[in-house]
């Protein structure tokens, strides 16, 4: 870390049990000018970072209450973006893999130098700074597609919050599933931006109020492609790519663009799939007026095995119509999309 970062003093929260090894890295680490707080347990040291959330932690492992383990996940769970820093007397590789797959920045052996933690730690602060600075950079790039969508959208009254109803139906699915924390944020991702490839179709066809001709229709499967096209240089969006891709491919494979059938279409396309249709039956398109829930259940119901997944059609369809009654878990107002 440069001298002006560490004259900013950059707060550093330090958890042992061992109080000659606490000190010790308090009066190291002030001395050369960072804020330090130290606990001598796991519980002390996450009620403290919870209400301070100090960018670096440096903690042991074996500590009463909650253990460097536990403080870790906890701490993660709280503040990904904070680095963590294990020491421990009782090192082992299974730990050490452990902490580092637990999304510990390093870990450290006792006993050891007080002054080579400097390092360490001036390159962990570094570390943060870096995932902060590309966080930074995709919530901007986020937030352009989000304003490209919502110029799609606007176009015309037919599109208006089309992908946000599309994500909260995708999501009342997933939430049925047992997907990852990742994966969850990859589908919310990707039914932001699902059709974000149309942006770049002209109104007289997204907006025609009678049939399309083959050229037209043509242009309108290209969307996905386009789509694909304008997200693909984003890393961070990587995940979402096949969703946006193949969200039109059918169960028995006569979709597009690729003919992708069961299984090797994309879980989350599959998904997004039957949101998609399910908003744009019961939403108001140039050509036609909204139909309601019932048309657009019996038509999720007809299609499944074709279009859609048959398992999770009926997951929908239970959703929609659960046994002790009730109703769909999300919001079916407002209009929809154009022709798909």
């Amino acid at each position: 870390m440069k001298a002006a970062e560490r004259s900013s003093r950059v707060e550093i929260l330090v958890a042992d049990d061992e109080s000659s090894i606490a000190e010790s890295l308090r009066a190291f680490l002030e001395g050369i000018g960072y804020l330090v707080s130290t606990a001598a347990d796991g519980r002390s040291a996450l009620a403290i970072f919870r209400e301070r959330r100090m960018p670096l932690v440096i903690s042991d492992i074996n500590m009463p209450l909650l253990d460097g383990h536990e403080l870790l996940r906890e701490i993660k769970a709280v503040a990904p973006e904070t680095e963590v820093i294990i020491v421990t007397g009782f090192a082992t590789i299974d730990g050490a893999v452990k902490a580092i797959k637990d999304g510990a920045y390093d870990y450290i052996i006792k006993p050891f130098r007080i002054a080579a933690i400097q390092h360490t730690v001036e390159k962990a602060l570094n570390h943060r700074a870096l995932i902060l600075e590309n966080l930074r950079l995709q919530e901007n790039s986020l937030n352009v597609l989000r304003t490209m969508v919502n110029v799609l959208e606007q176009r015309d009254s037919y599109t208006a919050g089309h992908s946000r109803r599309v994500t909260e139906i995708a999501m009342a699915i997933a939430a049925r599933l047992e997907l990852s924390a990742g994966e969850l944020k990859t589908l919310r991702l990707a039914g932001m931006i699902h059709d974000v490839g149309k942006i770049g179709i002209e109104d007289t066809i997204l907006r025609k109020p009678g049939r399309l001709t083959e050229e037209e229709f043509a242009t309108i499967r290209s969307h996905p492609e386009r789509g694909v096209q304008i997200i693909e240089p984003l890393d961070f969006l990587k995940g979402a790519l096949p969703i946006v891709r193949h969200h039109h491919e059918c169960f028995d494979g006569r979709g597009y663009p690729a003919g992708l059938a069961g299984e090797a279409i994309p879980l989350g396309a599959r998904i997004v799939a039957i949101a998609d249709t399910y908003d744009a039956i019961t939403s108001s398109r140039a050509y036609r007026r909204a139909r309601g829930q019932a048309a657009a259940l019996a038509e999720i119901e007809r299609c499944s095995g074709t279009q859609f997944d048959p398992d999770l059609a009926s997951l929908f369809l239970e959703i929609c119509h659960p046994p002790g009654g009730g109703c769909a878990p999300f919001n079916i107002e407002g209009a929809g999309e154009a022709p798909t």
